[in-house]
């Protein structure tokens, strides 16, 4: 049928999308942020260094990515995905400076939601998607000056389409590359974050904020994205 041809044409064209947002047309920027206060200061504010001994920290994420084609004829795609909160990676902070997740097993639920118009189907002129995928990263790098940086390589884990027009649609069992970033966090930072941004103007944008905190305590509701001047 028109409409399962359709979509699974278009379910490749996001996995490839998804692949591309770590190009040069990605801008990544710093949230500004109030320096932390020192040690011994109020209980509510942690002062961030990089650790003498193997410290568990968390990457806390937010993702928001909107796919919109027109593909002519009137076919039409329109889909978002957004993280389902509380949604963060755990890592560690190794005494040497190394970082990485190895041996931790921690999966993110992401919500998707959106539709397709395929005026030619008579079955099914209007199809609207809706549901939950999972998420799983691979994260590196180095903490040296209170400066960390980060490799983290985001998969999907067996992802697929749910629809109202019949069975769900996707490339089959396995991991499918998501976002591959590299971040950078100053821990003079009260909130230490990096955002990546894919602008708006093509049939593809995106918003990635990160926030390194302390494993075991709650993020604070921080700006996810820089204030605009």
């Amino acid at each position: 049928m028109l409409k399962d041809k359709s979509v699974k044409v278009l379910f490749f064209f996001i996995l490839i999308c998804l692949v591309l947002t770590s190009c040069g047309t990605s801008n990544s920027q710093s949230t500004p942020t109030p320096t932390a206060v020192a040690s011994g200061g109020e209980p509510d504010k942690i002062q961030f260094i990089c650790p003498e001994d193997d410290t568990l920290f968390s990457l806390w994420f937010s993702h928001h990515t909107v796919l919109d084609i027109d593909a002519g004829d009137g076919e039409t795609f329109h889909l978002e995905f957004e993280n389902i909160p509380p949604s963060f990676f755990d890592l560690w902070i190794n005494a040497d400076g190394t970082i990485s997740n190895e041996g931790i097993v921690r999966e993110a639920p992401i919500g998707y939601h959106g539709t397709a118009t395929h005026p030619n189907d008579d079955d099914c002129p209007v199809q609207t998607f809706d549901g939950t995928t999972q998420m799983k990263a691979t994260i590196t790098g180095t903490c040296t000056n209170n400066k960390v940086q980060i490799h983290i390589v985001e998969e999907w884990i067996d992802p697929t389409l749910n629809s109202d027009c019949g069975s769900a649609i996707g490339p089959g069992p396995g991991l499918y590359s998501a976002p591959e970033l590299d971040l950078v966090f100053d821990l003079n930072d009260q909130y230490p974050s990096d955002v990546v941004q894919i602008p708006e103007g093509g049939p593809f944008h995106a918003t990635y904020a990160y926030h390194l905190w302390l494993a075991g305590y709650e993020l604070p509701i921080v700006p996810l994205v820089p204030e605009r001047e």
